[in-house]
C-alpha cells in the first residue's frame, strides 16, 4: 500500500483463524499510523468452523464456508506471506518461515488453531484428521468417490464423541447417503459409527442435548460406541481399549485438540499440552509483545473450550489490544462468557440449541444457526471499497537525499547470501562504485533491464519474481545469465525496517539469480512513497547462436511455455477483488524460470524466441512477425490461461496497460472475437513464458519435453504463415 508515513513498527499475524480475520478487518477500517501489518498463513482461504458441518453435509458450497484472506489483507494494506510458519524466536523477535528468510516483528499475534490429538493411538497415520480442514476436504472428496466405486458396504468410524465428532458423523452420513441415493443404492451400502471414550457423547452439554442427538443417531442408523477408546488404527479396522474390533474402511479423527509442535519449541510459555499461555489481555505470559487467540491458546484466568465461538469473540478484543500495544496504551481485558449458545448441526437442515441446561431442537434452530453464520461471514466476504491513505505525513527528501543510509545498506548486504561469479573482478563484496566483469573470449555481452512498482507485498517474493522476469530476456535470446545490478526503492520506514526490507528483497533476488547460475554484483538503493525494484541483467552468448525475434519461418509452430493472465489477476488483486487461490496460482507461475524451457526450445530447433511480458501475447507476437516478414494464425482457444483469469476478465478487470496494448488489434485480420479468452491476448504479463517458432514436425516432441520439466500448460497456440505486403505482421485468429 502506498503511504508517505514511515514504517515504525511491524505487527505480524501468524495464522488465518477467526480472530485474525477480525483483526485484519478492524485494522483496515482504522489503520494505525506507522504500523505495518503482515499475515503469515499456510492457506490463503480459511474455513469458518461454524459452517463446516453444513459444508460437509452439502448445504453450503466451498466459497460460502470459507474466507479469502487475500482481498482482506489487501484491504488492510497487509503483506500476505503464503507460506507456513515453522517456529518463533521470541528473543530475536523473528518468525521462522518454511524455506524462506525469517520475518522480523515488533508485535506478534498467533492464531493457528489446533489439530486432533494422536498421541494415544497407534497407527493414527492411517486415519483422516479433520484438521487441517483443507486436507480433510480433499480426503472427503476421495472418500465420496470410493463409496460410489465400492461393490460392498463402506464402513466409516468417527473417533470422538464431542460436539464436533457428532456433528461430523451426522453430516458425513447425510452427504454420503444422498450421493448413494442418487445412484439408487440402498441404505445398507454405508455404515457410520461414532466411538466416544466418554460414557456420554457431548459430555459438556446438558442431558437434553445428548438425548436429542442420540435419538437422531439411532433413527438414522448410525452406530454408537461409548465408554471405550480407540487405541489402534489399521487400514481396515480399529482396535478399542476393551479388545473389541470394528471394521473401518475409513477412520476420521475428531479427538481432543493438540497444539502445533513448534509452539512448544518456540520458547514461549506453554501449558502441559503445548498451548500458548496468555493472560486476561490475550498476551503471552512470558513475552507480552506476543498475543494469541483461538484454539492455540491456554487462557490463564480460566480454561476455555476449543471452540470457534470463543475465537470469534476474542477477535475484537485482540484487535483493540494490538492497536493499544502499537500506540503504547494499556490493554483491555477479555471477559469470556460463562455460558454461550451452541447450535449443533444434525446433518439434515436441523440443529440442537444448547444454552446452559436448555436444549431445543428442530428446523427452526438450523435456520437460526444459518442466519448467524451467514451474517458473520458476510462481513468478511463482502468488503467495502478500498480507501485512499492519509497524505499528511512529513515530506521526505528526494534526489540523492533519498538514498538508504550507508550503515543500513552495509548491514543488509552483509546478511544476503553472496557468491563470487566467474569473471567478476569487482562485485558486491568490494566497496567500489561500479562492478567490473570480464567478457569471455568469443562471447558477446547480452544485457537487459526491467523495473516496476511492487505488485506483491511480500518483499522476498517481490525480489524472486522480479529477478525471474528480468532474466526472461536473457533466456529468450539463448544467452547464459551471468550477473545483475539491482535498483531498489523501499517504502518510507525507520532505518531498522529499511534494513529488514532490503535484506528480504535482495534475498529473493539472489535466490532466483543463484538458481539461474548468476550473481548479484551491485546496485543502488533509495526510499520513496512505495516499494519498487528493477534489475539490469547480464548474460554471455555465442554471437552465432543467439535467438532473435526475426527468425520465424512459414510453417513454424508457435509454442507458448506458460499461461497468460497475470495482468488481469494483479489488477483485481490491487482492488482486493481477486480470490486468494487465483492470486497464489499466478504468483506460482511467475516463479517458474524460463531457463530450462529455453534449453528445450533450442534443442528442438527454435528459430526465433521472445518472452511474453508487458505488451501481451499479441503485441510480442506482432514484433516477431514484423521482424520476420511473416504472418500467423493464432487459436485463442489453444492459449493456456491462468486459473481464474478468464472470470476476472469477464468481470471487467484489466491492467492499466491493456487499453494501450489493444492497439495491437489493428494487426488482427478480422474482428477480435468477444469473450475473455480473446481479451487476455492483450494482457500484460509479469514473468511470462517464452513464445518460440519451432519446426512443425518437432513441435509435439518439444511439448512433451516441456511438460516433463513441469511446464504443464505449454501449448502450440498457432502457426507462422507466408504473407505478402500489406499482410505481413498480421495475425489471423482461428475464431475470426
Amino acid at each position: 500500500m502506498r503511504s508517505r508515513h514511515p514504517v515504525e513498527r511491524d505487527l505480524v499475524l501468524v495464522g488465518g483463524g477467526h480472530a485474525h480475520v477480525a483483526v485484519l478487518y478492524m485494522l483496515a477500517m482504522r489503520p494505525v499510523r506507522g504500523l505495518r501489518l503482515s499475515v503469515v498463513a499456510r492457506d490463503v482461504v480459511t474455513p469458518y468452523s461454524g459452517m463446516l458441518p453444513g459444508l460437509i453435509a452439502g448445504h453450503y458450497g466451498h466459497a460460502q464456508a470459507h474466507i479469502d484472506l487475500a482481498p482482506l489483507a489487501r484491504l488492510a494494506g497487509a503483506r500476505l506471506y503464503h507460506v507456513p510458519a515453522i517456529g518463533i524466536d521470541p528473543e530475536a523477535r523473528l518468525v521462522r518461515l518454511d524455506g524462506r528468510p525469517s520475518l522480523p516483528y515488533d508485535l506478534l499475534s498467533v492464531d493457528v488453531g489446533s489439530v486432533p490429538s494422536r498421541t494415544a493411538i497407534v497407527g493414527a497415520d492411517h486415519a483422516i484428521a479433520v484438521k487441517p480442514v483443507d486436507r480433510f476436504l480433499l480426503r472427503l472428496d476421495a472418500l465420496e468417490r470410493e463409496v460410489l466405486a465400492r461393490d460392498g458396504a463402506m464402513q466409516v468410524v468417527v473417533v470422538g464423541g464431542g460436539a464436533g465428532g457428532v456433528e461430523l458423523a451426522l453430516s458425513l452420513e447425510h452427504r454420503l447417503r444422498a450421493v448413494l441415493a442418487e445412484r439408487g443404492v440402498g441404505h445398507d451400502a454405508l455404515g457410520v459409527t461414532i466411538v466416544s471414550r466418554d460414557r456420554r457423547i457431548v459430555a459438556s452439554h446438558a442431558d437434553g442435548v445428548r438425548r436429542r442427538l442420540e435419538g437422531a443417531i439411532a433413527r438414522r442408523g448410525l452406530g454408537l460406541v461409548t465408554g471405550d477408546a480407540v487405541v489402534a488404527i489399521e487400514p481396515e479396522r480399529v482396535r478399542l481399549a476393551s479388545g473389541r474390533e470394528l471394521a473401518a474402511d475409513a477412520t476420521i479423527l475428531t479427538t481432543e485438540a493438540a497444539a502445533a509442535p513448534w509452539l512448544a519449541a518456540s520458547g514461549l510459555a506453554v501449558d502441559e499440552r503445548g498451548f500458548m499461555r496468555v493472560d486476561a489481555c490475550l498476551r503471552s505470559v512470558s513475552h507480552p509483545e506476543v498475543h494469541g487467540a483461538g484454539d492455540c491458546i491456554a487462557f490463564e484466568p480460566r480454561p476455555l473450550p476449543k471452540s470457534g465461538v470463543f475465537a470469534v469473540r476474542e477477535g475484537p478484543v485482540l484487535a483493540e489490544n494490538l492497536r493499544r500495544a502499537a500506540e503504547g496504551r494499556a490493554p483491555a481485558r477479555y471477559r469470556p462468557q460463562h455460558r454461550s449458545l451452541a447450535l449443533i448441526s444434525m446433518g439434515t437442515p436441523h440443529a440442537v440449541a444448547s444454552y446452559g441446561g436448555l436444549a431445543v431442537g428442530g428446523a427452526a434452530m438450523w435456520r437460526l444457526k444459518d442466519w448467524i453464520d451467514r451474517r458473520w461471514m458476510r462481513r468478511y466476504q463482502v468488503l467495502p471499497p478500498m480507501a485512499a491513505g492519509p497524505d499528511d505525513a512529513p515530506m521526505r527528501c528526494a534526489g540523492c537525499g533519498s538514498k538508504v543510509s550507508a550503515e543500513v545498506l552495509r548491514r543488509a548486504i552483509a546478511r544476503v547470501p553472496r557468491a563470487r561469479g566467474e569473471g567478476v573482478r569487482v562485485g558486491l563484496d568490494a566497496p567500489d562504485d561500479a562492478a567490473v566483469i570480464d567478457v569471455p573470449a568469443g562471447q558477446v555481452l547480452v544485457q537487459s533491464v526491467d523495473h516496476f512498482r511492487a505488485f506483491v507485498e511480500d518483499p522476498w517474493l517481490l525480489g524472486r519474481i522480479t529477478a525471474n522476469h528480468c532474466l526472461g530476456d536473457i533466456h529468450a535470446m539463448g544467452a547464459r545469465p551471468h550477473s545483475a545490478l539491482a535498483s531498489v526503492t523501499l517504502g518510507f520506514a525507520s532505518p531498522q525496517k529499511l534494513g529488514e526490507d532490503l535484506e528480504a528483497v535482495l534475498a529473493g533476488v539472489v535466490a532466483t539469480l543463484s538458481d539461474a547460475g548468476a550473481v548479484l554484483v551491485g546496485g543502488h538503493t533509495a526510499e520513496g512513497p512505495e516499494t519498487a525494484l528493477g534489475l539490469t541483467v547480464n548474460g554471455f552468448g555465442d554471437p552465432g547462436e543467439l535467438l532473435t525475434k526475426s527468425g520465424l519461418r512459414p510453417g513454424d509452430a508457435l509454442v507458448l511455455t506458460k499461461p497468460i493472465g497475470s495482468g488481469v489477476v494483479l489488477a483485481a488483486d490491487m482492488r482486493a477483488r481477486a480470490p486468494g487461490p487465483v492470486v497464489g496460482a499466478a504468483l506460482d507461475a511467475m516463479q517458474i524460470s524460463n531457463g530450462p524451457a529455453a534449453a528445450v526450445l533450442r534443442e528442438h530447433g527454435a528459430r526465433a524466441c521472445t518472452d511474453v511480458t508487458g505488451f501481451g501475447l499479441l503485441g510480442h507476437l506482432g514484433e516477431m512477425l514484423d521482424a520476420s516478414g511473416c504472418a500467423a494464425r493464432l487459436d485463442p482457444a489453444a492459449v493456456p490461461l491462468l486459473p481464474g483469469a478468464a472470470a476476472l476478465a469477464e468481470a471487467g478487470f484489466e491492467s492499466t496497460l491493456a487499453p494501450a496494448n489493444r492497439a495491437a488489434a489493428a494487426r488482427v485480420g478480422g474482428a477480435v472475437p468477444p469473450g475473455p479468452a480473446a481479451a487476455l491476448l492483450f494482457d500484460p504479463q509479469t514473468a511470462g513464458g517464452l513464445l518460440a517458432g519451432i519446426p512443425a514436425e518437432r513441435s509435439l516432441d518439444c511439448l512433451a519435453a516441456l511438460r516433463d520439466l513441469g511446464y504443464e500448460s505449454a501449448a502450440v497456440v498457432g502457426e507462422v504463415v507466408d504473407a505478402a505486403p500489406p499482410s505481413r505482421g498480421t495475425v489471423r485468429l482461428a475464431a475470426a
